[in-house]
């Protein structure tokens, strides 16, 4: 099922909005949304970790809820990191804490599009892009790309949620500005029913698993001996 047709499918019971919240710009908005989730970037950073079950390897990072990126260089969680951030004012946004972080010379931090303008492809060995199906009036995940920029044996992570460690008190602490936030920028509710076809349209079904554990979640591996057992919609 095309991204367009599910928006479009949801319209009705999903929280969209108009691109604005309490007229901010969508700049703004993108930018406290990502500041309101730096305090669950470790807990997702533990989620990605146990999902990848390495340390090597390069790491991308892709969309405008950037920034966990960050989170994996400080654990160290790869070998070289990279965010492809749009729109382009996020990018300056990561940059700026790259450098309180003090991670501007191990994090590279570029202006980039949903089909991944400017970068390499088979270069990958973790593709990381939250939010990749949730705003189809915002943009829509170019899939084949994404999968054509993993190496052999990389593995793409794409969804969102909160992740299978962060602690209640701590959902609890952003959750209600969190919804806000995404019903400004247009979020559509999906379900992994409605993932399957999308995968199956861009050729990814077999090499897919979907989790709900933790937010909904796709696991994608390229010509990895590797498998997760398959969530079979029930």
């Amino acid at each position: 099922m095309p991204l367009k047709k599910l928006c479009k499918d949801h319209e009705r019971s999903s929280e969209r909005g108009s691109g604005k919240a309490k007229g901010m710009e969508q700049k703004e908005v993108i930018m406290e949304l990502n500041n309101l989730w730096r305090p669950i970037r470790p807990y997702l950073a533990q989620h990605v970790a146990e999902l990848y079950g390495r340390h090597d390897g390069k790491v991308l990072e892709i969309g405008p809820f950037s920034g966990l990126a960050l989170e994996l260089a400080r654990r160290d969680i790869g070998t070289s990191f990279h965010v492809a951030a749009f729109p382009g004012a996020i990018a300056e946004t990561l940059k700026d804490e790259a450098r309180e972080l003090g991670l501007v010379g191990k994090v590279t931090i570029a202006e980039s599009d949903e089909g991944l303008m400017g970068v390499p492809r088979e270069t990958f060995s973790l593709i990381i892009f939250r939010g990749a199906f949730f705003f189809p009036s915002f943009f829509s995940p170019d899939l084949p790309a994404i999968y054509g920029c993993l190496k052999a044996g990389g593995m793409a992570l794409l969804g969102g949620g909160f992740g299978r460690h962060t602690p209640e008190h701590v959902i609890k602490g952003v959750e209600k500005r969190s919804k806000a936030l995404n019903q400004a920028l247009g979020r559509v509710r999906i379900t992994d029913r409605d993932l399957w076809p999308i995968l199956e349209g861009a050729d990814l079904k077999e090499r897919a698993t979907i989790i709900v554990e933790g937010g909904l979640w796709v696991v994608v591996r390229k010509g990895s001996s590797r498998k997760e057992t398959p969530h079979v919609p029930g």
